[in-house]
């Protein structure tokens, strides 16, 4: 069976993570970045995840795992189990599928119901490979190379595309011409101007594919580095 690629917002939502190591705390880190609500479950914490927890940055649990945690943190949406204890990690897997949380078991593909794959993000750009939990040293061997392809430029053309996207939708036109325009858009000469931070050269194309009452240079020039 082919899994089901999907992106979730965790946006304020509760993920347990069961584990207090290295393991936990790049999981951890992840879900902060995402906005998610963490609450760590372990009898002890690493350095970097003690002071996550004495800056309230998460919720520190400070237990061995038992289920009725898992009933004390129902409203959690994800479950990730991070320790080097088989017998642990079996009993978090066994109680997620019981209550129906979807749970990830790092490393331990079998006691997984969803898989975490290999991410690069440059801006709002966010490029995701996996091999299905076969390898994920492939995985990451493969993101390396993206890393090295896609470069900030491609945060800064995202940015700059979802502030075209407004002005041109505000247009009223039809979405088969709306297509045609964004293609024309992402397959000029743009990209390549932005990665010579020439930004004036943007414009100058833009304006060339752009209705005359669209004014590109709001979405240019409203950059972090302007």
């Amino acid at each position: 069976m082919k899994p089901y690629p999907v992106m979730m917002n965790l946006e304020q939502r509760k993920v347990l993570v069961i584990g207090g190591g290295r393991v936990a705390r790049r999981k951890v880190g992840s879900l902060l970045d995402s906005g998610a609500s963490v609450v760590i479950i372990s009898p002890e914490l690493d350095l970097e995840l003690r002071n996550l927890a004495d800056k309230a940055a998460i919720e520190w649990v400070r237990a061995e795992f038992d289920e009725s945690l898992m009933d004390a943190h129902s409203d959690a949406i994800l479950v990730f189990g991070t320790t080097d204890n088989r017998e642990v990690n079996v009993r978090v897997y066994r109680a997620c599928v019981a209550r129906k949380i979807p749970c990830n078991i790092a490393d331990v593909p079998d006691l997984c119901t969803f898989i975490v794959p290999a991410v690069i993000t440059q801006g709002d750009l966010m490029i995701a490979v996996s091999t299905g939990g076969s390898s994920p040293a492939l995985a990451r061997k493969i993101r390396e190379d993206l890393e090295q392809r896609f470069g900030p430029e491609y945060a800064e053309m995202t940015r700059v595309m979802g502030e075209l996207r407004k002005l041109i939708l505000a247009e009223g036109k039809s979405s088969d011409q709306n297509k045609l325009l964004f293609t024309e858009i992402v397959d000029s000469g743009i990209l390549d101007a932005l990665k010579e931070n020439d930004r004036d050269r943007v414009i100058q194309i833009l304006r060339s594919i752009l209705p005359t009452d669209v004014n590109p240079e709001s979405a240019v020039k409203n950059s972090p580095e302007n």
